[in-house]
């Protein structure tokens, strides 16, 4: 397939460098199939615009082969195991009750947006811009440069055909000091460089200097080799690192400290702390306290050594261009390659294939799954398999609830006042829970057209939070404007840019009961309300180790495919 003309810098991860795309068609450095479709009545195998197409007589022949692994859904997470395990030599067969990639994370079209949430008048192209350069994703998050999914990508070489490019800011609100006064609360860009240091409002004069010493330390430090080890008493053997102190070298178990005790070391103010732990590390609420000091050290640096991973980047996220809509199907054209099989819900003639009640689960007599059942009319066709994954919405019974998520999306015609005086066109904002008197941080996802998500001098925002009062009784709306009410806030202060249209949603989230490996059924969790991938990847990962009994060396396999290319 030829790649259209895309004329914005594209960051090309799998070679590491940023790559200006010309007037002229691109192919990609890898010529790929689309996904194997399993097409009934076509005569004979065909070749068609260079794509394979497996022809078959009749789908149900398909369908009923052994397969290794049969997913069901075809959400972020699970398009990103169908990919491994068929790069892992698998025989997958993957399946969605829907007639369309993406599941709950699908990418959605201006009028898909529109009939999704009733909008009731049609989208206006004098209001929005060209309507079809709108891609709304459903569940937006921006990838960490130096994290796992990016390695994942150039593992699979999927990194070759798909186009990136760095998102502009990472801030952080901090609520006004009296939230009676009416006043309203403040953005500010994550200073984590002595230059952003020393220019931060954030800081004071004395913690400017505290900062600027901490984040050189964090990022000099191997958290894999500590220094030394202790020699006496209850720290016998036990690792330490050193920092300088006011007396000479000091010595820091952080094998042994908590974050508590980690920070209190330092003598950071509260602030400082605020943002290092919820904006740099992560954290989505106050676990971080009683973390160990080493991985709240190590997921700083990840965010420290993402802010580098490519030239010229200002924060440490990556976002694809078209948005995350591309991702499923480009691992669902790498399983394709891999001998992957995908089904979804659309025969040649449009009318579904699978009914309300297909896709059930049949059990061998130890307990164990051993296939997946499509009910045709009266006759009952099984994949059989001894491993089946799955979103949690295909497994009814096997999973318990973990809360909701309640999101807001604005479509706007202006970006942030911070964002424009950084010139910055994309941004995460993090609320930390304290800022705003919750128990759970807010997150602000913000794209535009340089990312080839909204028409030119158009936006489109998200917030998201979990859910923690009751909801009974509540619209949307007004769970919203309950949880959301410091992220909202940001769009109603004097000069914020009014919401050309503002949508709500709520949704509640799942866990598996069990973690599949008695049964053979690995149920992922429902995406969360944070806006960047690395709960997700975790998951996926963790998923990817009970499928198969194998952890992946992620920085060994992503070294050898990017010395490949």
């Amino acid at each position: 397939p030829v790649l259209l003309p895309r004329p914005t810098p594209c960051l090309h991860i799998g070679r590491r460098r940023l790559a200006q795309r010309n007037s002229r068609p691109l192919l990609p450095s890898v010529r790929t199939p689309a996904p194997r479709a399993v097409e009934p009545n076509l005569p004979a195998p065909l070749l068609r615009s260079g794509l394979l197409l497996l022809a078959m007589d009749d789908w149900k022949a398909a369908f009923g082969e052994e397969w290794d692994a049969v997913v069901l859904g075809t959400g972020m997470k699970e398009c990103l195991l169908s990919g491994l395990l068929s790069v892992a030599g698998k025989k997958v067969l993957h399946l969605d009750r829907n007639d369309y990639y993406g599941g709950a994370s699908a990418s959605l079209d201006i009028n898909q947006l529109f009939e999704k949430f009733q909008a009731g008048a049609p989208p206006s192209e004098a209001e929005l811009g060209k309507l079809r350069d709108w891609a709304v994703d459903m569940v937006p998050k921006f990838i960490m440069a130096g994290g796992q999914l990016v390695k994942v990508l150039i593992h699979t070489k999927t990194a070759n055909y798909m186009e990136f490019k760095a998102v502009d800011g990472s801030y952080c609100y901090r609520a006004p000091k009296a939230r009676s006064s009416g006043e309203f609360g403040r953005v500010h860009k994550v200073p984590l460089t002595p230059k952003e240091a020393l220019s931060s409002s954030m800081l004071s004069m004395l913690e400017k200097g505290r900062m600027g010493k901490f984040t050189m330390w964090v990022a000099s430090i191997d958290c894999g080799k500590p220094e030394g080890f202790f020699e006496d008493g209850s720290f016998r053997d036990m690792p330490y690192w050193t920092r300088v102190g006011m007396t000479g070298r000091k010595k820091m178990p952080l094998t042994q400290w908590n974050g508590d005790q980690f920070f209190k070391d330092w003598g950071l103010e509260a602030g400082t702390i605020e943002f290092l732990t919820h904006v740099c590390a992560l954290y989505r609420d106050e676990s971080w306290r009683s973390a160990p000091a080493l991985e709240v050290v190590s997921r700083m640096q990840l965010y420290l050594e993402s802010r580098t991973r490519f030239a010229g980047m200002t924060s440490p996220y990556l976002y694809p261009l078209f948005g995350l809509g591309e991702l499923p199907q480009a691992f669902a054209r790498l399983a394709a390659v891999h001998g992957g099989t995908y089904m979804l819900n659309r025969d040649l003639d449009g009318s579904p294939v699978f009914g309300p009640n297909d896709l059930s689960l049949e059990y061998a007599e130890d307990g164990t799954v051993a296939g997946v059942v499509n009910h045709d009319g009266e006759e009952a066709v099984v994949a059989r398999t001894k491993t089946v994954v799955g979103d949690p919405s295909y497994f009814a019974g096997k999973t318990k609830p973990t809360g909701s998520v309640v999101r807001a999306i604005a479509l706007l015609d202006a970006p942030l006042a911070e964002m424009e005086k950084d010139g910055a066109s994309s941004c995460q904002v993090i609320f930390p829970a304290a800022q705003c008197g919750r128990c759970n941080d807010l997150y602000l996802f913000l794209c535009s057209n340089a990312h080839k998500v909204a028409p030119v001098g158009k936006y489109v925002a998200f917030l998201s939070t979990k859910v923690e009062g009751p909801t009974q009784g509540m619209s949307n709306e007004q769970i919203a404007h309950r949880e959301l009410a410091a992220g909202l806030a940001l769009f109603t202060r004097p000069g914020a840019p009014m919401p050309l249209h503002l949508f709500y949603d709520a949704y509640p989230t799942y866990a598996p009961l069990t973690n599949g490996t008695k049964d053979r059924v690995f149920i992922s969790e429902s995406f969360d309300a944070t806006s960047h991938f690395e709960t997700a990847i975790n998951d996926v990962l963790d998923m990817y180790q009970r499928i198969t009994g194998e952890t992946l060396n992620l920085d060994a396999l992503a070294a050898a495919a990017s010395a490949e290319q």
